[in-house]
């Protein structure tokens, strides 16, 4: 603790001197902007305590008093948080509620595809086997399935007893 005094001496001691030493020039623009500070303090804290009287008066219910009074009100850091909070919960809320549709999509479309695959003619097996995959990609090359548009004229063509080659 003394160690700490006589520091804190020094200190002051090498501050007053080197304080005696500033030119004057420097001297003259250090009181110049301590002036100038003292003087900004002094309007600021007149036109506040104006604000506080207008308030207090019977201009309280004008619409700058009402954008005051908003603005005080909003402007406080429990307000904030509580706004920050509702914006990160309702972002939390709406990726969970994306996830879950996108989730219920993907498991209706396996569903959809697993009761295909066993509803069908062929054993689940077929489907692994690489030589059924090319027969069933070259058959489907083969007896292509026409567009919309080309429906009509497919129809046309067909025999008058409907009976097709496939």
């Amino acid at each position: 603790m003394n160690e700490d005094r006589l520091t804190a001496n020094v200190v002051k001691r090498l501050l007053d001197e080197s304080a005696g030493q500033v030119p004057p020039h420097i001297q003259d623009r250090l009181n110049l902007a301590i002036a100038k500070s003292v003087q900004l303090h002094a309007e600021k804290h007149s036109i506040q305590g104006k604000t506080k009287h207008i308030k207090d008066g019977p201009n309280h219910g004008s619409t700058g008093g009402l954008f005051h009074q908003f603005s005080e009100w909003f402007n406080r850091p429990a307000l904030s948080m509580a706004v920050s909070a509702l914006f990160i919960a309702g972002a939390a809320f709406g990726v969970a509620q994306f996830g879950l549709e996108n989730s219920d999509a993907r498991i209706s479309e396996t569903a959809d595809l697993d009761a295909a695959i066993l509803s069908d003619d062929l054993p689940p097996d077929a489907y692994l086997d690489p030589g059924f995959i090319n027969y069933a990609t070259e058959l489907q090359k083969n007896n292509a399935i026409p567009a919309e548009d080309g429906i009509e004229q497919w129809m046309d063509s067909l025999p008058a007893d409907f009976t097709t080659s496939i």
